[in-house]
């Protein structure tokens, strides 16, 4: 059976591209399991040190009095500093176990004395840290009088380090005269990184497979086909397609050919190149106003406390207006209302590098965190002449506290239920890609939002809307129809009637800018 060179790269390739990929990923995974490992020895050694004298006060304070609960409720609060920390036990000089929190979970433990083993009791009668292996007997941490650290075994001769990466099966730390503190390690957390790095790996070496069959695909071509491609582009041209190319990346003479092949062609083709590239133009602003589209939230958020109302409206088939809602939980909602310098495909493209930042920044749940590092990103990788003012909100629907920071945004207006008139919220910052650094310029303000309250955030489209080429809407128009709005009932009657107030006011003069509002209510 004859085998084409086609088919041969691919199977070389492949080939190839398996045994790269299994190598590797051996030699990485074991080698960030040791790390990880090392790295559970190094915080858990540290963590049963530095808490292991506060167990044994704990003891004597809680347990020893038989207050159990509050004994409890001490040792929980140092597990929740350490993942990797799976028992603890308090143990008496003499060996008695007095505590282990896997089995006095409900009460303290009243049932005949319970010891340790012999092997247990020599670490617990050693002045040093003992240290047990899975795998081997237990070692000995040793500090001299200079404070230099090193192992020793039981009967305190100098040993070597224990390997890098060892598993650990507990620490038994002295903590006073009568105790010691033993710590369970637990490697599950190790075990769910590396299992989930191992399907990362799989998924890479697939994707590293088929990359591979497409370049063997595209080499084999590369060495099959020119002649045929020569062939394929003098019928195309003989049925009266002018746009026909060829392509011949080689070093000889069929190199030539094509050149002067697709010369020819492009001189046909002049003749409709324009019309060609104005129809391809069109096409790709309407594909890069869907994709925009979609950035955009399909509905409103609803979450307690609030009543939420929001409408973007572009100057152009691309904008550079953005809102977002980014739900932390069910009790904890941060959005943000930002507006790019200009409008069309430029600002665009950085609003919707804004959405991905914020978006995948939101977990910080820290608002000056947050933007400072999406202005970081974006100075780096956005022109030096584009900037965003944006205002990013939060909302806690368990203490009921609104807070916000402005990156050199408008100033959010706040109309008061209890007087019936709005007032301007403190503004501040500066606009997101214009300094590498802008943590000494963001404030996180909190907003005194009652009942019946609501704010409007709004780009500058707003308060610059052109009424002619002399006259625009201005902030005293705003807070004037944000005061006529306060006996409306929900957010979306509020947003409407403000816009419809703008559109009057325009009386069908061009947008210059893009249009975008946020209503916040409180309920």
């Amino acid at each position: 059976m004859k085998i084409s060179i086609r088919s041969k790269l691919i199977l070389a390739i492949s080939t190839l591209m398996v045994v790269l990929f299994s190598i590797a990923s051996y030699l990485f995974i074991s080698e960030k399991q040791t790390e990880l490992a090392q790295d559970i020895y190094v915080n858990s050694l540290a963590f049963s040190r530095l808490t292991s004298s506060s167990v044994s006060y704990s003891y004597d304070l809680y347990l020893a009095q038989n207050s159990f609960v509050y004994f409890n409720r001490e040792l929980a609060s140092i597990f929740d500093q350490n993942d990797d920390i799976s028992r603890i036990k308090v143990v008496s000089y003499d060996g008695e176990i007095l505590y282990d929190s896997a089995l006095d979970v409900d009460a303290k433990y009243t049932g005949e004395p319970r010891f340790v083993d012999k092997n247990t009791l020599d670490q617990i009668h050693s002045e040093n840290i003992a240290v047990q292996l899975k795998d081997s007997a237990a070692v000995f941490l040793k500090t001299d009088l200079r404070g230099d650290v090193y192992f020793v075994d039981k009967d305190e001769h100098k040993i070597e380090p224990i390997k890098e990466g060892a598993l650990i099966d507990y620490f038994m730390v002295p903590s006073s005269e009568k105790y010691s503190i033993y710590y369970g390690l637990d490697y599950r957390n190790l075990e769910d990184r590396v299992a989930r790095m191992r399907m990362r790996i799989i998924y890479l070496a697939l994707f590293g497979i088929m990359l591979g069959m497409m370049m063997s695909l595209y080499m084999s071509t590369k060495i099959t086909k020119p002649v045929a491609k020569l062939v394929a582009g003098a019928e195309g041209i003989a049925r009266g397609d002018f746009k026909t190319r060829v392509d011949i990346q080689t070093s000889d003479e069929l190199n030539f050919l094509g050149q002067a092949f697709n010369h020819m062609a492009e001189e046909l083709e002049a003749s409709m190149q324009a019309r060609l590239y104005q129809e391809r133009k069109m096409t790709e602003l309407k594909l890069a106003s869907k994709i925009q589209d979609q950035l955009i939230p399909d509905n409103v958020p609803v979450i307690d406390g609030l009543d939420l109302a929001a409408q973007v409206r572009p100057a152009g088939e691309i904008g550079g207006d953005i809102y977002d809602f980014l739900s932390l939980g069910d009790k904890r909602l941060l959005f943000y209302l930002g507006d790019v310098t200009g409008h069309g495909i430029p600002a665009g493209i950085i609003s919707s590098i804004a959405n991905a930042l914020f978006f995948g920044y939101a977990l910080e749940a820290d608002l000056k965190k947050i933007l400072v590092n999406v202005n970081r990103v974006m100075k780096a990788k956005t022109m030096p002449t584009m900037f965003m003012t944006l205002c990013l909100m939060d909302w806690d629907a368990v203490t009921k506290k609104f807070n916000y920071a402005s990156a050199g945004h408008e100033q959010l207006v706040h109309f008061k239920a209890a007087t019936g008139k709005s007032e301007l919220e403190p503004a501040g910052g500066i606009a997101l890609g214009m300094l590498p650094d802008i943590s000494k310029t963001v404030t996180v303000n909190e907003v005194n939002f009652q009942v019946g309250d609501f704010l409007v955030v709004y780009s500058d489209g707003i308060p610059e809307a052109w009424k002619n080429e002399k006259e625009t809407y201005g902030m005293e128009r705003l807070q004037q129809i944000i005061e006529k709005c306060g006996q409306l009932k929900t957010a979306e009657e509020i947003m409407n009637a403000i816009i419809a107030d703008v559109d009057a006011f325009r009386a069908g003069y061009e947008q210059m800018d893009d249009i975008t509002i946020l209503v916040i209510k409180r309920v």
